[in-house]
């Protein structure tokens, strides 16, 4: 089984038009997501795999092919990751809430 990502628990996020901007409190940093990473991050409310979330993209956006779809998502997640807004869970791991920071 592979990585699975999901959202951080203190970042928010508010809706805008086609756009979701996102706010991480700890690091009091903004940022807006396109359509693309927005439907990435709606994907993460649960633990998910980069696999799954390219599946769905895939099967929600049309035009899209399976490789561009894995290559967006894995580009997307790597950004997330880097700006600390997704966590990387191993699968079976105990769910953050339950972890002590």
């Amino acid at each position: 089984m592979g990585h699975r990502f999901q959202q951080r628990a203190d970042v928010e996020f508010a809706p805008l038009q086609n756009e979701v901007i996102l706010f991480h409190a700890t690091s009091k940093k903004f940022c807006v997501l396109n359509s693309t990473s927005s439907f990435i991050w709606s994907q993460l409310k649960e633990p998910a795999s980069s696999e799954e979330i390219a599946e769905r993209l895939g099967n929600s956006f049309s035009g899209v092919t399976p490789d561009q779809a894995m290559s967006d998502v894995d580009s997307t997640l790597r950004e997330m990751l880097a700006l600390g807004l997704i966590v990387n869970v191993e699968a079976g791991s105990t769910p953050l809430s339950e972890v002590n920071p």
